[in-house]
């Protein structure tokens, strides 16, 4: 157990998960490996001055989310499964897109390890007890929901949607919607219908791993231009749109995966004439565009166009539920049609069930209700994520500051020691996503994706902290300092 476990009584975060995130810490970190034995409730709690029911409810925490093992007259144990080794953390070749995705991916269900690197949302913070009620309600027509949906979508769903897009300020019918696997199976019917192999993709840079993986398992090429803090620099895109003819260009205008910026409304308007001079599709990725803290999110591209040359995507992955795979898709009517028949040779339809499931909780206005709950408790850990970056890095690091989504973006300055800094992270039992994944063309600078939407702040705290640690050892390790004294004391 942690040589000094420290309980702050007048903190708002419960003693038992103080004590709970403590031993999450040890674990994660290897100071307490699997099957280390943890102390007897009796002890313990003689230790820290609490009730035993305290330190039963910490051991209970730990135990359902995986963490340690009881066994009735043995004790409790640390997790057997709690090693979890991910594949870029082996020193060897650069971590690939499909490596960090697939372990990001991994990590979700494994304990052992301490993860900013999903850009998700907690867990924790799903409304279990309604949606499991809509589910429950599709038990009268068990009959109708175990069969195939519609390719296009399931009517009920398509028509809660086209309400719910009213919010983003996007006015169209049931029938201008398709439902698609979460953006990710939006994005790969475009890239069936609009590019062959070798054609050139234009996407910011950095954007979204997935795409970037996804682009170049279809043989297409992805070129990046530079974003500053409103956007895409429209003369990059100029640049290459004049060059050479670009497929579409893929766009992540509010929130951006990673570096959470906000493409500002004049930014926008010049990017929509821009694409109309030179006649190319507007991909818009609007995942994050209802995660906003400080201000409505601006207008979306597609509400803006004049000449049908936005495509809209979005989904629930980032709000509601990642496992959920349900977005949606909003085109021109000839390529609608085009995609509707690829979506049916890919796999014929999402499962009726989820989708009748979904649209009874939208009725019921549960998703409203949901981020009205939600959207504090992200702004809060946006706000703890900011504040310990400014208290722990040093003056050499950058950082973006979202207004909306789930993530920031680091940039460290060029030395050596911090090329591999995830990889010194992972040695401490924190993940965070590897840059370069990010960039559609090589970049020598280090950065980091930092993700705040699915840990408490006290972890968050802790993470970049130890973050911050590791970047000042490495910093004077490359400069031929001492390396400064590490403090591994538990935070609470």
């Amino acid at each position: 157990m942690p040589a000094v476990m420290h309980i702050d009584r007048s903190a708002d975060t419960p003693i038992y998960r103080q004590i709970a995130e403590q031993f999450k810490e040890e674990i994660a970190s290897g100071r307490m490996p699997a099957g280390a034995r943890l102390p007897t409730v009796r002890h313990l709690a003689a230790q820290l001055g609490v009730t035993r029911l305290t330190i039963q409810n910490a051991y209970a925490e730990l135990q359902s989310s995986g963490w340690i093992e009881a066994t009735v007259g043995r004790g409790t144990f640390v997790s057997s499964q709690v090693q979890v080794r991910p594949r870029w953390a082996s020193a060897g070749p650069v971590a690939t897109p499909a490596a960090v995705m697939g372990d990001i991916l991994e990590m979700g269900q494994a304990q052992g390890m301490r993860s900013m690197a999903s850009a998700s949302p907690d867990p924790a913070l799903f409304p279990a007890d309604e949606f499991w009620d809509c589910l429950a309600e599709q038990r009268q027509a068990v009959m109708a929901v175990a069969g195939y949906a519609p390719a296009q979508g399931d009517p009920g769903l398509r028509v809660e949607v086209a309400d719910l897009l009213r919010d983003r300020g996007i006015d169209v019918t049931p029938d201008e919607i398709l439902i698609t696997s979460g953006v990710t199976q939006g994005l790969a019917l475009l890239a069936q219908s609009l590019a062959q192999p070798g054609d050139t993709i234009l996407a910011e840079s950095p954007t979204y791993v997935g795409f970037l993986h996804q682009i170049r398992t279809y043989g297409l090429r992805p070129v990046g231009v530079p974003l500053d803090e409103e956007g895409p620099v429209l003369e990059a895109v100029e640049q290459q749109v004049a060059r050479q003819r670009i497929r579409f260009f893929y766009t992540i205008p509010t929130f951006q995966n990673p570096t959470g910026y906000c493409m500002s409304p004049a930014r926008r308007a010049q990017l929509l004439d821009l694409a109309g001079r030179y006649g190319f599709y507007l991909v818009e990725d609007d995942l994050y565009g209802c995660v906003a803290y400080d201000k409505p999110a601006p207008a979306t591209l597609w509400s803006m166009d004049q000449h049908d040359q936005v495509i809209y995507l979005s989904s629930f992955s980032k709000t509601l539920m990642p496992g959920l795979r349900l977005g949606y898709m909003i085109a021109p009517r000839p390529l609608r049609e085009q995609l509707v028949s690829l979506r049916l040779a890919a796999d014929l339809g999402s499962p009726l069930l989820l989708q009748r499931t979904l649209a009874a909780f939208l009725h019921r206005g549960g998703f409203r209700k949901h981020l009205r709950r939600i959207l504090p408790i992200c702004r809060e850990r946006r706000d703890v994520t900011l504040r310990t970056l400014e208290t722990s890095m040093p003056r050499e690091v950058t950082w973006t500051e979202p207004q909306g989504g789930l993530c920031c973006w680091l940039t460290f300055p060029d030395s050596p020691g911090l090329r591999d800094i995830y990889r010194r992270a992972l040695e401490r039992g924190w993940a965070f996503a590897p840059g370069h994944v990010f960039l559609p063309q090589p970049d020598e600078t280090p950065h980091l994706r930092l993700c705040f939407g699915s840990l408490p702040p006290e972890s968050l705290r802790r993470g970049i902290i130890t973050l911050g640690q590791i970047v000042r050892e490495r910093m004077a390790v490359d400069s031929g300092e001492p390396a400064p004294a590490v403090d591994w004391t538990p935070l609470v």
